[in-house]
Order: C-alpha cells, then sequence, then structure tokens
C-alpha cells in the first residue's frame, strides 16, 4: 500500500481510509469465498470493492471540493463499520476445504514467498508509473504547484480521483494477501496500518507537501519498519512500543528532510 501513497502524497494528497478498505476486501471476499461462490469470482469482487471504494473517496474530495485527508477521515469509520456490519464483529471462517487460494499465503515461486512477488510487481508498476509516464509527472506537477498545473490545462479533479481509485485497488490486493496468508476474515486486520503506510512513504523521501515521490524509496521505508517492529519483538519489548518508534522515525524524516531542503 505504500507504492499507493506514494502517488497520492506526490500529488499533495493523503488517504486515511486504506486500512479501512483493507479490511471491507478481506471481509467481502471471505464472505464470498465461505458462501462457495468460484475463487475467480470472489476475489474480482473483492478487489473491485476496493477499488470502488478509492473512486468514492475521490468522487467525494472533488465533488465536496473538501481535502482528501477530511474525506478519508469519515470514509475510514464508514468502511470499518461495514466491514463491521457484513461481519457481525466476528471473524470469518470455515472455508470450502481444498479451497487453492489458500495456497498463495504459503507458497513458494522460485523459493520466494508468493507475498513479495506480489509486492515486487506492484512497486515496479508504481515505479514505471510516477516516473515514467505523463500520468506520473503530470501527478507530481500538481503537488509541486496546484495553480500552475491547473493553469497549464491538467484536469486536477479527474487525476485526483484517478490516484485515490489506484490506492483504493492497491489496498484491495493487500487485503486479498492478507486473507489468503491468515486463511480467515478479521474485522479487526488493517487497524493503524494507514499510519505504517504514511510513514514508509515519508521515510522512503515522498514529500508530505507533495511535488515528488519515491516508489523505490517507499517500498524500502516499508521494509524498515517492518525490520523495526520485527527486531523489537525479537528484543522482547512490548508490540505497543512499535507505534512510538514509528511515530519518533516519522519526525525524524521530517526534520531530516526539511534540513536537507535548507541545506540545498
Amino acid at each position: 500500500m505504500a507504492v499507493g501513497m506514494v502517488l497520492l502524497l506526490a500529488m499533495g494528497q493523503i488517504d486515511l481510509s486504506v486500512g479501512s478498505i483493507l479490511t471491507l476486501v478481506n471481509i467481502v471476499s471471505a464472505l464470498l469465498l465461505r458462501e462457495g461462490v468460484p475463487m475467480p469470482l470472489a476475489l474480482v469482487a473483492g478487489v473491485a470493492a476496493g477499488a470502488v471504494c478509492g473512486l468514492l473517496n475521490g468522487v467525494l474530495s472533488v465533488g465536496l471540493r473538501v481535502p482528501s485527508i477530511i474525506v478519508t477521515l469519515g470514509t475510514m469509520s464508514v468502511y470499518r463499520g461495514l466491514a463491521l456490519v457484513l461481519s457481525k464483529a466476528t471473524p470469518i471462517g470455515n472455508f470450502p476445504k481444498n479451497n487453492p487460494f489458500f495456497e498463495l499465503g504459503s507458497a513458494n515461486i522460485l523459493g520466494i514467498p508468493t507475498s513479495v512477488w506480489v509486492m515486487a510487481a506492484v512497486a515496479l508498476a508504481g515505479h514505471l508509473l510516477l516516473a515514467h509516464t505523463a500520468f506520473g509527472w503530470r501527478l507530481q506537477a500538481i503537488g509541486s504547484n496546484t495553480q500552475a498545473a491547473r493553469f497549464s490545462g491538467i484536469p486536477l479533479a479527474r487525476y485526483q480521483i484517478a490516484a485515490m481509485t489506484i490506492m483504493g485497488f492497491i489496498a484491495s490486493l493487500a487485503g486479498i494477501m492478507e486473507l489468503a496468508f491468515l486463511q480467515s476474515g478479521s474485522p479487526t486486520t488493517g487497524q493503524g496500518y494507514e499510519l505504517y503506510v504514511i510513514a514508509s512513504a515519508i521515510i522512503g523521501g515522498t514529500a508530505l507537501a507533495g511535488g515528488n515521490g519515491s516508489v523505490i524509496g517507499g517500498i524500502l521505508g516499508a521494509l524498515l519498519i517492518a525490520v523495526i517492529r520485527n527486531g523489537l519483538v525479537l528484543l522482547e519489548f512490548s508490540a505497543y512500543w512499535a507505534a512510538v518508534v514509528t511515530g519518533v522515525v516519522i519526525i525524524s524524516a521530517v526534520a531530516i528532510g526539511g534540513l536537507v531542503k535548507k541545506i540545498q
């Protein structure tokens, strides 16, 4: 999900509902699979639900002329509430036996977990989109100077909706992969993920104010946070310290970025 957040931050937008979208997709896909819906159809429906959530975020932000951070603060509660309603606030299991979908969570390709291949594919696509296409250049142009981008003829609303839809799509892929790994749909999954996703993008060098972004940096930022969280567990620290350390890392990254700009 760090890839999608980098795209949004590059144009000066932010999405706080990514964790809730992941949860909703997780629940929708789990319910369909439990009811015996064919795996491809269930997964497509889950991904479509996530993309629609992202699309709705973009449409509301543009239509109401409200910053995306405010809109997604509201939809974060809406999507998580829907997940709780659909699941009745209980984990979803009892799937049909021998469902090949759940082999994805533990499968390896060339000795590398499937989830890593999915992450690499999304990262590569995001990097190419941001750094090597007109779409990505225009996203960064919007984040750098919104007025100049408007005067140059870039359709700001269309690009914002597109970027937020992509964010929803990527969050839905994460929800699908988490379902495959845990082999259970949970209405509590995804809580706090928005913090880690935003932190990954910022630590990777993407400015909160927009204008630039690095997908590769975002992935490295996510890996750094994962190493920190796992390291704290191995050192027998309380899991709650992970949030404290993540916050400190975010502040440090922003401070260092500000100092670098002043030096330049």
